[in-house]
């Protein structure tokens, strides 16, 4: 049988220019302590499995698995396994993770699956499964909310040979207590001009337009060096005199892309004196 997640979203805001949205997936009104039944007709092979859709921008790291597992005290070896599973089908898609977990039944309190040093990466809806290598108890849980989330919760049932079923079809009255954390891929944009570290020419000072009217790599908002010689010093300063109080256009020493040299693009000096221009990510 098959184990679904369900989802409930959790929104990390932006810190320090590091956007990271986690999202805990699950279709069940468990919380711990509270009643639940568990599934006792499983039987080896069959899998109890959840199905999820991220709400956050993906791909996403699925970083753990938490599920009710009891009815009895005693410690099973169980295989976990998650599908890919656009299709909104009984049966899911590709297989993209399968694995074990020794789990101890408890009849009260949330087990954790830590997948957080696997790398399993979805794109979109995905399926988790909880495999059965044993009959009966400890087993997977189900609320007692009386609803069901019947495109949600299925199982792999051994019926002569497996197959996989709504598992309302089988009887089943409640949503498998069967989560899934999921952590997007995180970005780096240290000055929250949109535009990531990686790619962007100046990581510090936010350009989100990234002019660079010499091309060398470093945006125009962080590149008083006008000689190109890797250092802002009192040469620099020379060459952009001239150019100040003028509409001098796309030029180099247009720094803000105001459309003039004033003493705007002035204060840029003092702040780079005989420092390197940048930082930026994308210059050789």
């Amino acid at each position: 049988m098959m184990l679904r997640l369900v989802l409930i979203t959790i929104l990390l805001g932006a810190s320090s220019g590091v956007f990271a949205d986690v999202e805990e997936l699950s279709n069940d009104d468990f919380v711990n302590g509270s009643a639940a039944t568990f599934q006792a007709g499983f039987v080896a092979g069959e899998v109890a499995a959840a199905r999820f859709i991220p709400q956050i921008a993906c791909p996403c790291l699925v970083t753990k698995v938490s599920l009710l597992f009891g009815g009895s005290s005693e410690t099973q070896e169980m295989g976990l396994q998650i599908w890919d599973d656009p299709a909104n089908t009984d049966s899911p898609g590709f297989l993209i993770f399968s694995g074990t977990a020794n789990l101890t039944g408890s009849n009260t309190n949330l087990q954790v699956i830590d997948l957080s040093l696997t790398p399993v990466i979805v794109n979109g809806p995905f399926r988790v499964g909880l495999e059965f290598n044993h009959s009966g108890t400890p087993t997977v849980a189900t609320d007692t909310d009386g609803t069901i989330n019947s495109l949600a919760n299925f199982i792999l049932a051994d019926v002569g040979a497996l197959f996989w079923f709504q598992s309302s079809l089988l009887g089943v009255n409640g949503d498998f207590i069967i989560r899934a954390t999921i952590d997007n891929l995180t970005v780096v944009d240290t000055d929250n001009d949109g535009v990531e570290d990686a790619t962007d020419n100046c990581t510090l000072i936010a350009n989100p337009v990234q002019r660079d009217t010499n091309g060398d790599g470093f945006g125009n908002a962080c590149d008083p060096d006008l000689n190109n010689d890797g250092v802002v010093n009192f040469t620099d300063i020379s060459a952009w005199v001239p150019l100040f109080n003028t509409a001098c256009g796309n030029v180099d020493g247009d720094f803000d892309g105001g459309g003039s040299c004033n003493f705007a693009d002035y204060s840029l000096f003092p702040q780079y004196f005989l420092q390197p221009p940048g930082p930026s990510g994308v210059a050789p």
